[in-house]
């Protein structure tokens, strides 16, 4: 870490509506944010792609919420352009480590984290202008459990949060979501319902949506959080067939109870267990010859 290591508490937002729509345009503002430091006791037709993946590292991160541990002294790293998937069971710590990337725990009252979690090199957590967050998350996808599409028609979904960030012709940017929705797999499905509120689509298909709007920007990230817990398996298929084509040009980071999904489109995996990395490392090896025995019982279900 770059000088001495500091504890970095949050602030709960207030009005849970302004935080709900920012996270809706997928943290790309929020310049009404400012962090708070204190010195530690302690330590298809495709989008144009992104240039490469980013590389994301975890290095003795730990952190509480109001005195009470959620993570201990992990540390990874997820190489560049892979999808990395976080198992585990329910309150271990998995999607509290994804949204320490993006620092989305910081809207979190009591939150405090000590260690360095970096991306591309630069401790996101030493960035104390808002701007420098603002920029952070604006390179930044972010995909929740459960979709979030703008109350307005599917096309003005894809366009407007891509017009506020790029210089860009509105004719230009229909072209790039037509793109970006046939990268989705969801093209051919609203082709006639473009002007249409998008929350008449299925869930599945808002989802779907939600990555494409994500796929509109640039950004070199992707973080997940349980993208296909609720949807059919067509949609939960169409999803993971994107991820796929995605291993390269963006770095995938994704939640999920589905070991089956963990399986078939991540590149590697890391088992987490009562707010500790049990162990990690590439995706067959860890479902085939875990080296830890409570690896083995919760990826054969005997946990």
């Amino acid at each position: 870490m770059n000088g001495a290591e500091m504890t970095r508490s949050g602030g709960a937002e207030s009005g849970a509506g302004a935080r709900g729509a920012r996270e809706t345009a997928n943290m790309a503002g929020d310049a009404f944010w400012r962090p708070r430091l204190v010195p530690a006791a302690s330590a298809g037709a495709r989008p144009e792609p992104a240039a490469s993946g980013a590389r994301v590292e975890f290095r003795g991160v730990s952190v509480s919420y109001g005195g009470k541990q959620a993570l201990a002294e992990v540390s990874l790293d997820v190489p560049p352009g892979s999808v990395f998937a976080f198992i585990g069971p329910s309150g271990c710590g998995k999607t509290t480590l994804l949204r320490c990337v993006n620092r989305l725990n910081d809207f979190v009252r009591g939150f405090a984290i000590t260690g360095g979690v970096f991306r591309d090199g630069e401790d996101v957590y030493s960035l104390s202008r808002s701007e420098d967050v603002r920029r952070l998350r604006r390179g930044t996808g972010m995909i929740f459990q459960k979709p979030n599409p703008l109350p307005m028609s599917v096309m003005e979904n894809m366009t407007m949060p891509y017009l506020e960030h790029v210089k860009s012709s509105a004719a230009e940017a229909r072209e790039r979501a037509v793109d970006c929705l046939r990268a989705a797999g969801l093209y051919d499905e609203v082709a006639n319902r473009l002007n249409a509120p998008a929350a008449a689509l299925s869930g599945g298909q808002q989802q779907r949506l939600c990555i494409a709007r994500v796929l509109m920007l640039p950004s070199r990230l992707l973080l997940m959080d349980e993208p296909c817990s609720a949807l059919d398996p067509i949609s939960t298929f169409k999803i993971e067939e994107l991820l796929s084509s995605l291993k390269g040009e963006r770095t995938v980071v994704m939640v999920t109870h589905n070991m089956e999904q963990a399986r078939r489109v991540s590149d590697h995996t890391a088992f987490f267990l009562n707010g500790r990395l049990v162990e990690a490392g590439d995706t067959y090896t860890l479902f085939s010859r875990p080296r830890e025995e409570a690896t083995e019982r919760y990826v054969t279900g005997r946990m």
